[in-house]
């Protein structure tokens, strides 16, 4: 009895590696939906952004036109005491305005941003995908992936989730909510359980694959 004990005990310490397993695949799947997920995102972020930097360009350049040719032809021509050439002046002003404002706000700079982001999220799901694609005999060491893939993800994370505005997480959720079983990220609204390791579920996993096999 004691030599069993003692067999039992041996067993329960011993680290076994990390391998590839049906379990680990669901969790590269969930990762590459929300890299899916942050991928659009970034791409509808950058199309605002593009679109502003658009509108301030065409806007200020329209009012530049307007107030120089304006002035040329008004010249300094007075209405009641009123000389004109202050209304051009004031325009100048403003697209002066316009100008420093779209800078305060760094719509260009954002965009730019959203985009290296896009293909940050872009190679990641194309590393995610290109994996579990593969059998297991094929694939590389199943730690190591994990451990730098997850770096990646978290990095790209901390770069651009907080720059996501509110409206579009929330068309995120739209979009995606309804195709069945695809995991949103939490920023978008929808929070999940906090998964842990079972070590049950875990053996009926590999007892199932076994016995298909």
């Amino acid at each position: 009895m004691d030599h069993q004990q003692q067999q039992i005990q041996e067993i329960d310490i011993e680290q076994p590696q990390l391998k590839w397993d049906s379990s680990i695949d669901t969790l590269l799947a969930k990762w590459c939906d929300e890299a899916k997920c942050f991928e659009w995102m970034h791409a509808e972020t950058q199309t605002l952004c593009d679109s502003a930097v658009r509108w301030y360009i065409i806007v200020s350049n329209c009012l530049t036109a307007f107030s120089g040719l304006s002035n040329v032809i008004v010249g300094g021509y007075t209405l009641n005491g009123f000389q004109l050439a202050w209304v051009f002046g004031g325009l100048s002003i403003l697209v002066s305005t316009l100008n420093i404002l779209q800078d305060k706000l760094g719509f260009a700079q954002n965009g730019a941003i959203h985009k290296r982001l896009v293909s940050s999220w872009a190679i990641l799901i194309s590393k995610l995908e290109e994996i579990l694609i593969l059998p297991y005999s094929s694939r590389k060491d199943c730690k190591t992936f994990l451990k730098y893939i997850k770096a990646d993800i978290n990095q790209a994370k901390l770069d651009g989730a907080s720059l996501i505005p509110k409206p579009i997480r929330s068309s995120c959720y739209e979009k995606f909510r309804m195709i069945e079983g695809f995991n949103i990220p939490d920023i978008c609204g929808q929070v999940e359980h906090t998964r842990q390791y079972n070590s049950k579920d875990s053996y009926t996993v590999r007892l199932l694959d076994t016995i298909k096999n």
